[in-house]
């Protein structure tokens, strides 16, 4: 095996040389030479030793300062050529009574030993037995025991007692318990009593930080969170962000909608940035990747179509980690593109992996429910009034419902002179769920493992098919990744990463208007949608649909099966990283990696559609290739037994670039032929774009420890942009951060306090603009007739532009109890963001509407709070995680002579920001209310009894929630676990415009109340006709100059709904409070025992489920999480329009290995 996985490698790892290493062949026999000089003999701290050995093999130590002070050893057992790392530490640490325990395939933790575990050396097989107890001596049922590098193993009983046979005396033993400390063990005479020690959580934890820099936890002068692989794929979501959600604090992420191929949004710590949506930079295995989030398109009619993120070509089964830095300090290293944050994607390896080869199979079934509705009323059908003879409309104000009647209907069946015949007047209740099915996402992963003392892979395959709850939609994708490493030579390792994506859907869900829940949430209730699967006019098919209401509204299967929007994308992202041990303290890395991405997207419209009645088709290419090549080296020096120095420079250059090209027509000549070729003339729309970027960077980062309780850590870079104009291009931001353990520094001993820290930061990071932003150039629109035409933007702008500048500082405390049985970890931040380049209104004159130049200043603070527990610990154990976030934004200035400034808006919904005010807050017209007097504030209407709208805006609500709070309990008893996730937004604001156009036409049971005497319908005359659902509207006219009196002019539902809420969104404006069950999962493991001698090992089978309870303030049926209004080009939070409905999924997952 040995020999033909060298041979595997040579080849490969030659020809990676020759791509990256740039050091020349006498340089590396000197490398190799120096590596093999003779020292001065003696002794060195052992402290030391682990220091040059973590050099030597790119490798971690943890431990406490007490386990290796004052231990010494031999100074050559760092020198010899010896490459077997853990029969060198045994050979080491076992005569001082330590052992060193593998943790990963980089990380060690150094433990006390059982001084039997060295002093036999037998080689028979034997029978090991003996019992495990915990901390207090009681027994410990359920323990994993697995001798070490093998398959073998089983797990103690309901005593603790267990029995195993080993291949020799010489067999190390491997004790693995939820809570408590891994623990290795030497066979010995074959009698063991084993006692563990509770796990003190992450008092040596090492984490993966900037420029994939692993680092201890407790040296950290900033807050990060990580999420562990099972945190990530136990519950699987399609798109890797929402795997955040609920889980670290000061992270806020919003799916744009119930589909799993959804875009998120992920906002780490509140707004910073008037304009975009604020998204982080997401970093895989050191390299960073496109950005996350795209524009919605509106190829060819008026649906809008979201192609998804793009983080979610990240497969979660290949997820080792999950990382966010979260403040400036902790992503500066990442230059201006980590100015909202990073999130850092380590992926998996084959370097943890068991000796030889493994395979490992992962399969999961997850199925999708609609479950939330708006309420529909069921009493009323279609028509203008409750007493017309008028029932085929699209509003609901027609006569009552399920009572015996018969109406004229969109179906009924014509007599013999061609007249349609009154059918029975009844409701289908169910029309909605009638229509949307129950969609599936079905995963299948498989990874092969490879690993020995020279090398490893991993090379893993996933298949992901998906069928969405909306007929006819759908998303393939299917992922294949290989991870390596090779150790060239003891201080010369090379590894790399690459990652290939397809993602296919013959058609993806739409939104807005035109979209298939926009017709059915105002499909009447006298409809039955099943009736209307067939979608053509019989011996009109091709060319002519059949509709409920025809001319007006699609009918909705015509739409899902005929209007669709499809999309092929090829993704592949890879790196390529060599590492240099050139001497025992100084290192290097040089590494390469890229990210390329093509797509394209096809959409057709058939003949007969309302908005395209001849047809329609477009087509679209993207792609996208971001390159970042980049070094560091590094020294690192253990100075003297008090003070450990690190220091790190490198280099990085991105090159970014991008194009398009649109083809579309909104008219075809021949019905079903999709083709450009078939665009009828005159009809065609060309256009195209292509961009390129340069960021070239340096870097540097400092860390001096003292005592190995004092951390100081200080990083500096400087980036100079190609979107900037040449004097300001350049800038530079520093940051620096201190960590102080404070129960190390004071020597504190107790059983109530086991850990406490403080830490504190300070950071600068700076930000660019988009590229061609410094001067106005000519383009070409349409062309008119057989004339080009020249265009020019409307934005005047600026090529004296300045970099964005945001400042932060940051405070934190992680404090410990009961050995880590109670944990708070609280962190308060404060930051400002200056210089924003924003489009600030300018007058006509100028030429231009708007002018972009640096403005505005905007700051973040808030506090967040980790609370971890284990409020029960035994045979049955419970874990219990909270993250608690509070956010708070203001605008401190804009611009001299700008009182406020218009960031967006949606459906009559205006984002507007000025001094003082908050990012998030929306922004409607209001009534007219009474001046003054008795009735102040009441709303003043118009003499013949409707509103009166004002013209000014007022705040009507912020999107943004006052605090979030994430609550994650862990039962374990034996093989089970069962893991709950709660979710729990407190405050914010939604406007929903489908409320609102629900409302006015009738279609809610808000607006049953009035339509007949039976629901408080008054008799009254329209001046025609006599009826009986007169309504009045609240409110005061005036009679005479300061004279006011009540209304008491009647009309009609129509007109009631219609004045009340069509016109004034607040009143259609909801709490956004919510809580939901997340994720819920239970799992069992089986048991080596359970296996016998079956050819699988850890064997487990989980049901899981995401959204499986909810709860809204709201209560109307809405969700606020997706309260997002998807238009071309844009995402507006906040602001609900016509989109899928919220669901609920539930299903099971199998793992296993052999």
């Amino acid at each position: 095996m040995q020999k033909s996985f060298t041979k595997l490698y040579a080849p490969w790892s030659a020809m990676l040389l020759l791509l990256l290493w740039a050091t020349s062949a006498g340089a590396q026999q000197l490398m190799v030479s120096s590596g093999n000089t003779s020292r001065e003999a003696g002794s060195i701290p052992l402290q030391q030793m682990l220091a040059n050995l973590e050099t030597r093999y790119g490798i971690s130590f943890n431990y406490a300062p007490a386990q290796v002070a004052g231990k010494f050893v031999a100074a050559r057992t760092t020198r010899g050529k010896e490459t077997d790392l853990e029969a060198q530490l045994r050979r080491t640490l076992l005569p001082l009574g330590l052992l060193a325990v593998k943790l990963s395939g980089h990380d060690y933790a150094i433990r006390s030993a059982d001084a039997a575990s060295a002093t036999n050396t037998s080689t028979a097989e034997q029978i090991v037995k003996g019992k495990v107890t915990d901390e207090k001596g009681n027994p410990a049922p359920g323990v994993s025991i697995r001798e070490k590098g093998t398959n073998n193993g089983t797990v103690t009983d309901a005593e603790g007692n267990f029995s195993l046979k080993v291949a020799s005396a010489n067999a190390i033993l491997v004790f693995h318990y939820v809570g408590y400390q891994a623990k290795e063990l030497a066979a010995g005479n074959g009698i063991l009593q084993v006692q563990l020690s509770p796990e003190v959580r992450s008092l040596d934890d090492v984490v993966v930080t900037a420029l994939g820099i692993k680092r201890q936890e407790k040296a950290l002068g900033y807050s990060i969170a990580t999420l562990k692989s099972d945190q990530v794929n136990t519950v699987k979501d399609v798109n890797v962000a929402n795997a955040l959600s609920g889980k670290v604090a000061g992270v806020n992420v919003r799916s744009t909608s119930s589909d799993p191929g959804a875009t998120s949004l992920v906002v780490i710590r509140g707004q910073s940035k008037l304009d975009g949506y604020n998204q982080p930079l997401y970093v895989v295995d050191g390299v960073p990747i496109a950005p996350a989030v795209r524009a919605p398109k509106q190829p060819v009619g008026q649906v809008v179509v979201d192609y998804g993120s793009t983080i979610s070509d990240i497969n979660p089964d290949d997820i080792a980690s999950m990382t966010v830095l979260k403040g400036a300090s902790a992503s500066a290293l990442y230059g201006s593109r980590a100015l909202n944050g990073v999130i850092l994607i380590t992926t998996k390896s084959g370097s943890g992996a068991k000796k030889g080869l493994g395979v490992a199979v992962n399969s999961s079934a997850l199925f999708d429910r609609a479950t939330l509705f708006p309420k529909f009323q069921n009493e009323f059908g279609a028509g203008d009034r409750t007493g017309s003879d008028e029932t085929i409309s699209e509003a609901s104000w027609g006569p009552r419902l399920d009572v015996g009647t018969k109406h004229v209907q969109w179906d009924s069946p014509l007599d013999a002179n061609g007249n349609p015949i009154p059918t029975d007047w009844v409701s289908y209740p169910n029309r909605h769920k009638d229509f949307f099915r129950t969609g599936s996402t079905l995963t299948n992963n498989i990874a092969v493992t490879g690993n020995n003392k020279d090398g490893n892979f991993r090379l893993s395959y996933t298949n992901l098919a998906n069928e969405g709850i909306t007929p006819n939609t759908d998303l393939k994708r299917n992922t294949i990744n290989l991870s390596a490493g090779y150790t060239l030579h003891p201080k010369v390792r090379v590894s790399t990463n690459i990652g290939y994506t397809k993602n296919t859907s013959d058609n993806r869900p739409t939104y807005n208007r035109g979209s298939v829940s926009s017709i059915i949430y105002t499909t009447t209730p006298n409809v039955d949608i099943r009736k209307l699967r067939n979608y053509w006019i019989p011996g009109k098919e091709g060319l002519e649909q059949f509709s409920h209401v025809p001319g007006s509204t699609d009918n909705p299967y015509f739409v899902a099966y005929e209007l669709t929007n499809g999309y092929n994308r090829d993704r592949i992202m890879g790196n390529v990283e060599l590492n240099i041990d050139i001497t025992k303290d100084l290192t290097l890395m040089a590494r390469s990696g890229m990210d390329y991405y093509s797509e394209y997207r096809e959409s057709k419209r058939a003949f007969s559609a309302v908005k395209n009645p001849n047809g329609g088709y477009g087509i679209e290419t993207e792609t996208f290739r971001e390159q970042n090549t980049d070094f560091l080296l590094s020294y690192k020096k253990q100075v003297n037994k008090d003070f450990f120095v690190s220091v790190s420079g490198g280099a990085n250059r991105m090159n970014q670039s991008g194009a398009g090209t649109t083809q579309k027509t909104e008219s075809l000549v021949m019905p079903g032929v999709y083709s450009i070729s078939n665009a009828k003339a005159g009809t065609v729309f060309n256009d195209s774009y292509h961009f390129t970027k340069r960021i070239n960077s340096v870097y540097g980062m400092g860390q001096v420890a003292f005592r190995n309780y004092a951390f100081l850590d200080l990083t500096a870079r400087n980036d100079w942009s190609s979107t900037l104009p040449p004097e300001n291009n350049s800038y530079f931001y520093p940051s620096a951060s201190l960590s102080l353990i404070l129960t190390d520094m004071f020597n504190i001993k107790s059983s109530i306090l086991s850990f406490a820290k403080v830490r504190a930061n300070w950071a600068q990071v700076g930000g660019d603009t988009d590229p061609y932003s410094l001067y106005n150039t000519f383009g070409f629109g349409q062309d008119w007739g057989n004339v080009k035409r020249a265009i020019i933007d409307n934005a005047l702008l600026n090529n004296k532009l300045k970099p964005l500048i945001a400042t932060s500082h940051e405070f934190g405390a992680d404090v410990r109890f009961l050995d880590g049985r109670l944990g708070i970890d609280v962190t308060y931040y404060n930051t400002i963001n200056k210089n924003q380049i924003l489009r600030i209104p300018v007058t006509m004159a100028t030429g231009y509407s708007n002018l972009l130049t640096n403005a505005g200043k905007v700051g973040n603070k808030g506090i967040e709070i980790g609370l971890n527990a284990t409020p029960v610990k035994g045979a049955f154990r419970w874990d219990l995680q909270v993250n608690y976030t509070k956010n708070r934004n203001k605008i401190i200035e804009l611009m001299p002579g700008i009182n406020n400034y218009l960031v967006g808006g949606a459906e009559g919904i205006r984002f507007l920001v000025a001094e003082g005010t908050e990012m998030g807050d929306m922004y409607a017209q209001n009534w007219a209310t009474v001046p003054d007097g008795e009735f102040k504030g009441q709303p003043l209407l118009a003499n013949d009894g409707s509103y009166q709208k004002v013209n000014d805006y007022v705040k009507i609500g912020n999107y943004n929630p006052d605090f979030m709070v994430g609550i994650t309990n862990t039962f374990t008893y034996k093989g089970f676990t069962l893991n709950l996730l709660i979710d729990w937004r407190q405050g914010g604001k939604f406007f929903s415009y489908v409320a609102k156009n629900l409302l006015s036409d009738g279609r809610t049971q808000t607006t049953i109340h009035g339509r007949d005497p039976q629901t408080g319908g008054l008799a009254w005359n329209d001046g025609t006709y006599n009826r009986t659902d007169g309504m009045i509207l609240f409110g005061y006219v005036e009679e005479s100059p300061g004279k006011y009196k009540l209304n008491d002019i009647v009309t009609d539902p129509e007109n009631y709904y219609g004045e009340y809420y069509w016109s004034f969104n607040s009143r259609s404006t909801f709490d956004a409070s919510y809580v939901k069950l997340r994720e819920a999962s239970l799992t069992y493991n089986f048991s080596k025992k359970v296996l016998g001698r079956a050819p699988i090992n850890n064997l487990s089978i989980a049901f899981i489920a995401r959204n499986l309870f909810t709860w809204t303030a709201a209560e109307q049926g809405y969700d606020p999480e997706t309260a997002m209004t998807i238009a071309n080009g844009s995402f507006s939070p906040g602001v609900t329009s016509w989109g899928l409905p919220y669901t609920r999924s539930y299903g099971v997952k199998l793992g296993f290995n052999f």
